[in-house]
């Protein structure tokens, strides 16, 4: 990196401002370019898949460095401009979100001047393949001339996907765990759902806070919701679940209807009060049925104190230890699930104990600085790489 700092450009898979997951990443990316630049904010870059819902919320309202490229059409036109982009602004680093290891694009873009192509994933890269097909991946992954220089990942599990399923070589790749901003996410109890969500105080509050697509195991949390409260006879707890958008609560609204438990099961939508909710919970819960990453809403409401019962699967069973933050069941097990559940109802000491350990952890090792360390370093050693090579 010379003196002046170098020209980076982040291309950004969706359209801006697409939801709450990828908001801190954004400002992750940007305050990492700004380091690379040595503060020269006019060496950063973005470029999205559109801009239709406006400025970035994420990003510097006076940034402008931000452009449109749909990269996923595959068209040679989008290349050749993206290529012509990354030339005109002479950009050496391209970081990418969730990409393929190989794409006729990268050649482009180094031709074009770029000198380091790594990408962020956020999602697995490939299910695990045989071993012969495996063998083929392999070999046309070393042997192609147009590939990225890394992949970063947010767990291990993660990477192995890449390793098992894309034959990526375990030299480039790289783990870098999503971190938590402590002193927004702090521990506090409040009423504050209560209150908002008229609920009455008293009650223990289990949380659910996400997508409702079906991987994401909705249908587990509210099955064990009804063990509880009908199958069960629990009368002390409540059931908040949030991101539904429109309709999407129906479905399971109606995996309830005639029980007389509306009340008790809470579909309270997509919010931007979370860490103010959270802060009302007995615990969290991340039902997951399908793959899962590392997900945001695990250490973040670790940091606020709360145990997080989640899904024995991929990523979760390294963004929640069993036993010390939190407990695991295994994926789609209703009365599992509602099992620990009720072992939190029912003590107390454990809940605090683990909701304590959570936040120990996210102070010691996934929190937003440590996270940025990581990650610096992730790229100013690939850029090294690249400059040797």
């Amino acid at each position: 990196m010379n003196s002046d700092g170098i020209s980076t450009l982040f291309v950004i898979q969706f359209g801006s401002n697409v939801g709450y997951a990828i908001g801190p990443l954004e400002t992750l990316f940007f305050e990492l370019g700004l380091h690379l630049s040595n503060g020269n904010a006019g060496l950063v870059h973005f470029a999205y898949r559109d801009l239709e819902k406006g400025h970035p919320k994420s990003l510097p309202e006076d940034f402008r460095n931000i452009t449109a490229f749909d990269i996923e059409n595959g068209s040679s036109q989008v290349a050749e401009d993206l290529a012509e982009y990354v030339r005109t602004h002479r950009i050496r680093l391209v970081m990418f979100f969730d990409v393929h290891p190989v794409s006729p694009l990268y050649r482009k873009l180094r031709l074009s001047g770029a000198t380091t192509l790594l990408s962020y994933y956020g999602a697995p890269v490939s299910s695990v393949m045989p071993l012969w097909k495996l063998a083929i991946k392999r070999f046309l992954l070393l042997c192609s001339r147009s590939k990225l220089d890394g992949l970063i990942f947010e767990s291990q599990a993660m990477a192995d996907l890449a390793i098992l399923g894309r034959g990526v070589p375990r030299d480039m790749i790289d783990i870098v765990p999503l971190g938590v901003d402590i002193s927004k996410f702090s521990p506090g109890r409040t009423d504050y759902a209560h209150t908002t969500l008229c609920i009455p105080r008293g009650q223990k509050i289990v949380i659910y806070a996400g997508h409702m697509e079906p991987r994401k195991g909705v249908r587990t949390l509210v099955e064990a919701a009804i063990e509880l409260i009908v199958g069960r006879k629990r009368t002390d707890v409540r059931f908040l679940i949030c991101g539904n958008k429109g309709d999407e609560s129906r479905e399971y609204e109606a995996m309830y209807s005639g029980l007389h438990i509306e009340d008790k099961i809470i579909f309270g939508g997509y919010r931007s009060d979370m860490s103010r909710l959270y802060s009302s919970c007995l615990c969290g819960v991340i039902p997951s049925t399908g793959w899962d990453s590392f997900p945001r809403t695990s250490i973040e409401m670790a940091a606020l104190g709360l145990p997080v019962i989640a899904s024995r699967l991929q990523g979760l069973c390294e963004a929640v230890i069993d036993g010390e933050t939190g407990l695991l069941f295994e994926p789609g097990n209703a009365t599992a699930l509602a099992d620990l559940l009720e072992r939190i109802l029912d003590n107390p000491t454990l809940a605090e104990t683990l909701g304590r350990n959570g936040r120990l952890r996210c102070e010691r090792e996934l929190n937003l600085e440590v996270q940025k360390t990581r990650f610096l370093n992730v790229i100013q050693e690939r850029l090294s790489l690249s400059r040797n090579n």
